[in-house]
């Protein structure tokens, strides 16, 4: 456990999925703040909410949260290439993220 993100005093995310009715697509909002340790966390559940409906479009919510860059990178990286890392999924599978940025003020840290 010494090596457990919360043993270093790594904040939980609070995260809401937000479905569509007709699973159209779905809004990821994330509380608290993003970091590379919790950022496979995420990952995780925006591969379970693609699951749901392959290649529906998935907004990442950050304008209530705050973000490291270099997690934030990442996650642009992601929603650039249209697929998650394959650490988080081996097959490949497209995923539609968007990333809404952090709000002014919360904005990145680095």
């Amino acid at each position: 456990m010494e090596n457990h993100p919360s043993s270093i005093g790594a904040r939980k995310l609070r995260i809401l999925v937000r479905l569509d009715p007709e699973l159209a697509s779905a809004r990821i909002c994330v509380r608290g703040v993003l970091t590379p340790a919790n950022l496979y966390a995420l990952y995780c559940i925006a591969r379970r909410t693609n699951g749901l409906q392959p290649g529906m479009p998935i907004t990442v919510d950050l304008t209530g949260a705050q973000a490291q860059a270099d997690a934030l990178q990442a996650l642009h990286v992601s929603a650039a290439e249209r697929r998650l890392p394959a650490t988080v999924d081996p097959t490949g599978a497209p995923c539609w993220l968007s990333v809404l940025e952090p709000a002014p003020g919360t904005g990145s840290r680095p």
